[in-house]
């Protein structure tokens, strides 16, 4: 199965460091080790992480001391891409061109911290939470953080193997494009289609509850009815979309909570389409606008 996975270029590139630097094995995955191979001075602090290139291959690193060690370690994973990858100083470049590469640092993080080449080697768990909870432990990363990874290796998994049977004809280039979106987005028209819904993990929280909620429609969103989000639910994680991007934020006043289900809250998709217009494609529920409406 792993035969299948689908490296893209940046994790390629990260493979190709760590091959560079001798990293070989996931105890080698610590701080200490890669910051004395890079020439990087290593500060701990109670302030943001930041990263900042004195000279030429001579770098200085603060971590917010206020962290747990996970996190310490993603974000120095982080800002190590910055370091590596990305030149110039932010304050002074446009606002997308910056985005552009806190997304590609957030991927770095990724591919980084569990490696694929890496985890090709391990014979895991048969359960998915076993194996999970087993990649946690190796890599020595927050649980959550691990199902991101294992879900994403999933994907590109699936990818690959649909990829391989078109290549050799078993499959129609229509079936690839319906399996890898998933069933959600399947051509058949039917109206009581369900809504997909992804967790959103920030970066600063502690993964024991996502940020919010990415939805998404297969036949385009009711804008004149209502629909009920199930909120305490084990979503299958996702990346933030470009919020520039037909993305629509639903607030605490778009939401309301029946007394006969619980468990759910219902969005007014009118007052969503009121403030955004109906061309979004995807909805922005935060936790917070949840945890407001159910304790109003």
């Amino acid at each position: 199965m792993k035969s299948y996975y689908q490296t893209t270029y940046l994790e390629k590139w990260t493979e190709d460091l760590y091959t560079k630097l001798g990293i070989k094995t996931p105890s080698q995955l610590n701080i200490d080790t890669i910051a004395r191979i890079i020439n990087i001075w290593i500060h701990y602090k109670p302030i943001m992480s930041k990263g900042l290139e004195l000279e030429p291959n001579m770098y200085t690193m603060n971590i917010d001391s206020r962290l747990t060690p996970e996190r310490r370690w993603l974000d120095f994973l982080h800002e190590l891409c910055h370091l590596l990858r990305h030149a110039g100083s932010q304050t002074v470049m446009p606002k997308q061109f910056t985005q552009a590469q806190e997304n590609e640092a957030d991927q770095f993080v990724l591919y980084a911290a569990i490696p694929f080449f890496m985890v090709r080697k391990m014979t895991l768990p048969l359960g998915r939470g076993e194996a999970i909870g087993y990649i946690a432990r190796e890599f020595r990363v927050p649980l959550y953080f691990a199902k991101k990874r294992y879900e994403q290796i999933e994907e590109r998994i699936a990818q690959g193997k649909l990829l391989s049977a078109f290549e050799f004809g078993t499959v129609s280039q229509t079936q690839i494009i319906q399996e890898s979106v998933g069933s959600h987005f399947s051509s058949d028209r039917d109206e009581h289609a369900p809504a997909r819904i992804q967790a959103y993990y920030g970066w600063e929280g502690d993964f024991s509850r996502p940020e919010g909620l990415i939805i998404e429609h297969p036949l385009g969103f009711d804008w004149s009815g209502s629909l009920d989000i199930e909120v305490e639910r084990d979503y299958k994680t996702c990346d933030m979309p470009d919020t520039s991007k037909e993305v629509a934020s639903v607030l605490t006043g778009d939401l309301y909570v029946s007394q006969n289900r619980k468990g759910y809250v219902t969005i007014n998709m009118s007052r969503v389409a009121w403030r955004h217009g109906q061309n979004a494609k995807r909805l922005y529920l935060p936790m917070e606008a949840i945890d407001d409406a159910i304790n109003f």
